[in-house]
């Protein structure tokens, strides 16, 4: 959690505790600029997958909108399948993920 404070600054661990206090929350997921988790609540085989593919999801969907309008930027990108959801906050110096289950 050291790397989350230093990341989203002092009210960062109590926002993290309070997203992942949710039932439908599986894991959050901190990842740093080089695409690496940093922080996170999953096993690391599983924080490893998402970041890898919701990062680069993301980035792609950034482009496609910066397409579309260019004094518009991505704030985030949900990700719903019939079992999981997942949102993406990007930064650049970070993403943050939220994992959770459909219900």
């Amino acid at each position: 959690m050291e790397i989350l404070q230093n990341f989203m600054g002092p009210g960062a661990i109590e926002t993290m505790k309070r997203i992942n206090e949710n039932g439908n929350v599986v894991g959050t997921i901190i990842v740093n600029s080089e695409g690496f988790p940093e922080t996170t609540t999953l096993d690391s085989l599983t924080a490893a997958t998402y970041s890898t593919h919701l990062r680069t999801l993301s980035h792609l969907a950034s482009n496609a909108l910066k397409e579309i309008d260019v004094m518009d930027d991505l704030v985030a990108l949900r990700l719903v399948s019939r079992k999981a959801e997942a949102v993406v906050a990007p930064d650049p110096e970070f993403h943050l993920i939220v994992v959770m289950r459909r219900k």
